[in-house]
Formats: C-alpha cells, sequence, structure tokens
C-alpha cells in the first residue's frame, strides 16, 4: 500500500504509532512516556479539545516509537520537557515545535523523498493514517472510532474517505 513505501521514503515511523494530530503530537513530554508490562507502551495526552476536564487519556504507542523518543532524549541530553524541538543555529534546542513546524518538516520530509503524487502530506496526516491502519487490518467502525476518538461515525467516515479516494495508487 502507498502508505509504507512514504514510511520507507521519509524515515517516518509507522502511522499506528501515534494517533494524533499536530497540535496534540507537540503537546507531549519526555515525563508522559509510560512503559507498562508486556512490552506495552504510552504517552499521556494531558489535555485535548475533547478533554474538556483535562482528565488526560493514555495513547498506547510502539516499542519503536518508545525506543525512538528514549535515544533522542539521550541524544538532546534531557528527560525533561517537550519531546519534538527544533534546534538553534548552535545547535542547542528550543523548548517545542509547532503545529505549523509539524506541517513545515513533513513538506520537507515529502519533497526530499518526491513523494508529490500522493498529496500533500500534513500534521493530520498522522491520524488520518492511524485510522486508514486499523481500516487495512479490518477492523470494525466503531472500534476506529474509539480508538481515533470519533464520536460520530460521520466524523470517522470523513478519514476513511481519503482511502477510497486513493486506494487505487500504489508506489514500489
Amino acid at each position: 500500500m502507498w502508505q509504507s513505501a512514504v514510511r520507507r521514503k521519509t524515515g517516518l515511523p509507522r502511522r499506528r504509532s501515534l494517533r494524533c494530530d499536530r497540535a496534540k503530537i507537540c503537546q507531549f513530554k519526555f515525563e508522559d512516556l509510560q512503559h507498562h508490562g508486556n512490552h506495552k507502551h504510552a504517552l499521556l495526552l494531558r489535555h485535548s479539545k475533547t478533554d474538556q476536564y483535562n482528565e488526560g487519556k493514555i495513547i498506547p504507542i510502539s516499542g519503536e516509537l518508545s525506543e525512538m523518543i528514549s535515544k533522542w532524549s539521550l541524544a538532546i541530553d534531557q528527560d525533561s520537557g517537550y519531546i519534538l524541538r527544533s534546534f538553534k543555529r548552535n545547535l542547542s534546542t528550543n523548548p517545542s515545535l509547532t503545529p505549523a513546524s509539524i506541517n513545515h518538516i513533513l513538506k520537507s520530509l515529502q519533497k526530499k523523498a518526491g513523494l508529490n503524487q500522493i498529496g500533500e502530506l500534513s500534521g493530520h496526516s498522522f491520524r488520518v493514517g492511524a485510522a486508514l491502519d486499523l481500516l487495512d487490518k479490518n477492523i470494525p467502525l466503531e472500534k476506529i472510532m474509539l480508538r481515533g476518538g470519533w464520536k460520530s461515525e460521520t466524523s470517522a467516515m470523513r478519514y476513511l474517505q481519503s482511502w477510497n479516494d486513493s486506494n487505487w495508487l500504489i508506489i514500489n
């Protein structure tokens, strides 16, 4: 499927590793990384627009993503604060990335990888991709809605519609 080709060419982790849009991705801190038994990993999403009482939500992630976060922590010698950061000219890090930065980085990766025929990647591609990964595994719509945090079938179907529109495109 074309999603696998995008991952190979850009170096991005599997979408199912993180089922969030760009605004949520920028919120995660090193302190939010959790390790549970049986090789289970998660990130704590402290707040979102659908979490009006700030209860937070545990987002399951892959062992691959957990390991990437741990390696990043060591590489920048930080074990607290925001995970996603940009570099200054002197190679020190800024405190965090912004949602707009995510789009800029994805567009740059897409251009370098020569993936212009699949439509423009954006920070929202992570959430769309996660829903598509679940659909590819024949997961029922109700479970996709639970994982994606959609309360209505209409919202979930808008995400899944992109699969129907682009399923014919296969990149080797």
